[in-house]
């Protein structure tokens, strides 16, 4: 999977110009609380060049001496400039062969971006490109590639400019969510690069892509237990745990994908016995750290039950987050995050706690496992053993019209 930078090095014939181009039921009682680089010079393959000639290098040298000498525009400098970055990386040997075709075709693109074309003029040849280039590319790091062509054969007759691939990725290269990958017309699960927020570098996110029509950004997934969710306060705002295993995607992040629009919420739990329900919220929000990732978790439906906004002193919606490290609860005589073991918007403290403890289904002692206190069965009267979940899910994406 690509990083922040997509670095191309493929030949493209194009006439006779040699290019390279770098793209860039029972319910628990629920607990009041405790008791008493941009890519600029240097190049990294995702797919390697054929080997130059000498004389193409010789050639590649006097276009771009030539170029150099007379006005040209910014666009074709950076192709100039690339051309020789391709002349670092001449010894590379062909490893995608099975690709070569839709490469060039790709490319051919990428060159009518770097000059200037009309992309709207060749509109239904662009989309030809994308189509070819998805039918070869494997399922790691060309899905970027693939995303970037997409959005410019999106471009419409009456754009005044066509998107350029070559923006730094700090300037929003790529989508802002999971949503707006959908809607390019990729609805296959997997791991995706995403950039919600232009100033700050792209990530990875698990995009769900099947579920209640598609289109969801997952920050929260907790199976195994292998990922400890007991965090600092900074750690749950830049996020932690990785998309490939458990993970919080951050709470900057959910600010930066819902400060904007309209998001829902949705929360899948999945118990023991094999049994899914969802909680979805149709109004969802995380304000900013200045408001301390206050949530905002409105109009809710589903079969999981309303653990959100249980009662007045078991409701989530409104209330800051809190860690063992910053305690904004409402529960006077104490700190939820430290005796309920994860960061959450606690009350005072809960009626649900998605981050807590990861327990094998049943334990004892307080509830700190993994909580959603609307949930069918929630304890074993007859042993005093709670429950907890075996797997859960959140994730977000902006209301559709």
């Amino acid at each position: 999977m690509m990083r922040a930078c997509v670095c191309m090095l493929p030949l493209l014939l194009l006439g006779a110009d040699m290019m390279c181009m770098c793209v860039l039921g029972q319910r628990d009682i629920l607990v009041a609380g405790p008791p008493n680089s941009i890519c600029e010079g240097s190049c990294s393959a995702t797919a390697s060049p054929p080997k130059m000639h000498h004389s193409q290098d010789l050639r590649l040298r006097k276009i771009s001496e030539n170029r150099r000498s007379s006005q040209v525009s910014d666009a074709s400098e950076r192709l100039i400039q690339l051309q020789r970055c391709m002349l670092q990386h001449e010894s590379v040997a062909v490893s995608r062969t099975d690709a070569s075709d839709s490469l060039v075709a790709f490319l051919a693109l990428m060159a009518a971006v770097l000059t200037e074309c009309d992309l709207h003029c060749h509109s239904q040849r662009l989309r030809e490109m994308s189509t070819r280039l998805e039918s070869v590319v494997g399922r790691g790091g060309e899905k970027d590639l693939l995303l970037l062509l997409k959005g410019i054969t999106r471009s419409t007759p009456n754009s005044p400019k066509p998107r350029t691939p070559t923006v730094p990725p700090t300037a929003g290269l790529y989508p802002q969510d999971c949503q707006e990958i959908y809607q390019l017309g990729i609805k296959e699960n997997g791991i995706y690069t995403i950039q919600p927020d232009p100033k700050q570098p792209a990530l990875e996110a698990v995009c769900d892509m099947t579920s209640a029509g598609g289109g969801w950004t997952v920050f929260q997934r907790r199976f195994d237990g292998k990922t400890d969710f007991n965090r600092t306060w900074q750690e749950y705002r830049d996020g932690f745990g990785s998309p490939q295993t458990e993970h919080w995607l951050g709470n900057a992040v959910l600010h930066a994908l819902t400060s904007s629009g309209h998001h829902i919420l949705r929360i899948t739990l999945q118990d023991w016995h094999e049994q899914k329900r969802h909680a979805n919220y149709n109004t969802f929000r995380v304000a900013g750290e200045n408001q301390r990732f206050r949530l905002t978790a409105r109009d809710y439906h589903g079969d999981a039950g309303n653990a959100l906004s249980y009662s007045k002193q078991y409701n989530h919606d409104g209330r800051f987050f809190s860690t063992y490290d910053r305690d904004y609860d409402r529960y006077a005589a104490g700190n939820c995050a430290r005796y309920y073991g994860a960061g959450w918007w606690y009350d005072s403290c809960l009626a649900a706690n998605l981050n807590g403890r990861y327990y094998d289904g049943r334990y004892s002692g307080i509830t700190d496992g993994i909580y959603w206190g609307t949930w069918y069965i929630l304890t074993d009267y007859r042993s005093g053993e709670r429950y907890s979940f075996k797997s859960v899910e959140m994730k977000t994406r902006p209301r559709r019209s």
